[in-house]
């Protein structure tokens, strides 16, 4: 059951009897221990959107990865979605594995997750998109002057990633928006881009820093092809993910997820 947390926020042309609004949630991924806390955030359009409040773990990653979600009789967990091949090489890079953040994702990879998470709950989960991603940070009261208070980045960091929620909560409730890894984010059809700082940059304006893909964030892969999944020389990509319902009734949300699928699945 989800674990709800419940404050009063003003809700315009509500009466005080309706102030009482839900502002955050732990979403519980089945078959696991785990769960997601996810913050609710009002986005510039006037849409409230969910955001997983860190950038997603290991411990979350493996659990899609090495099917661990997976009953051990061998029973049907109900989840007809692609996983991700393992990582021909130790992905983590030694700097940390449980409770840190997942690290050289590429954005099949990623999208993939958000795929799982939404035939496991049905809820519609995706990846923010760039314009997400800006309004977060430019909400979020993080300057280049106060970056290395809220996060890990080239000036703090040594070169390396640190475990998730060892920084300041930023003023929108999340952490590491703009450090530790860098996140995915999609700009338009099979367009997606790295956006914020990461544990090696020494960022100017921290909302503005992004990175394009590149053949060379897969250069040493040594496999035949390389894989889709995994970004070799990319250890600063990782991501965080939205959530566009909390409603598990919802009865026209399969037919949207279903659609959301259809558009970000990755030719391979």
């Amino acid at each position: 059951m989800q674990t709800l947390v419940y404050i009063m926020a003003t809700v315009l042309g509500s009466p005080p009897s309706e102030k009482i609004v839900q502002t955050r949630f732990s979403q519980p991924v089945a078959g696991t221990s785990l769960s997601i806390d996810m913050i609710l955030i009002q986005v510039q359009s006037g849409e409230h959107l969910w955001v997983s409040q860190d950038e997603i773990s290991w411990d979350l990653y493996d659990a899609l990865v090495y099917q661990l979600d997976v009953p051990k009789d061998g029973g049907d967990t109900a989840e007809a979605v692609t996983r991700p091949t393992k990582p021909y090489l130790m992905a983590d890079r030694g700097w940390g594995h449980a409770g840190f953040p997942a690290l050289s994702v590429s954005h099949r990879g990623a999208i993939a997750f958000t795929e799982w998470m939404s035939a496991k709950t049905g809820k519609l989960w995706r990846l923010p998109t760039v314009t997400e991603w800006q309004q977060l940070c430019e909400t979020s009261g993080i300057t280049a002057e106060n970056a290395t208070e809220y996060s890990w980045q080239g000036g703090n960091a040594g070169n390396r990633t640190h475990a998730i929620g060892t920084r300041a909560t930023d003023a929108n409730g999340l952490r590491d928006i703009c450090g530790n890894v860098a996140e995915w984010c999609s700009e338009g059809p099979e367009n997606w881009v790295l956006m914020g700082a990461c544990y090696k940059d020494h960022a100017g304006d921290p909302c503005t820093v992004r990175k394009t893909p590149s053949r060379e964030w897969n250069d040493t892969d040594p496999q035949i092809p390389k894989s889709i999944w995994w970004l070799s020389d990319a250890p600063f990509a990782g991501f965080r993910v939205v959530c566009k319902s909390t409603d598990p009734e919802n009865p026209a949300l399969e037919k949207k997820i279903e659609e959301k699928r259809d558009d970000d699945r990755p030719s391979e």
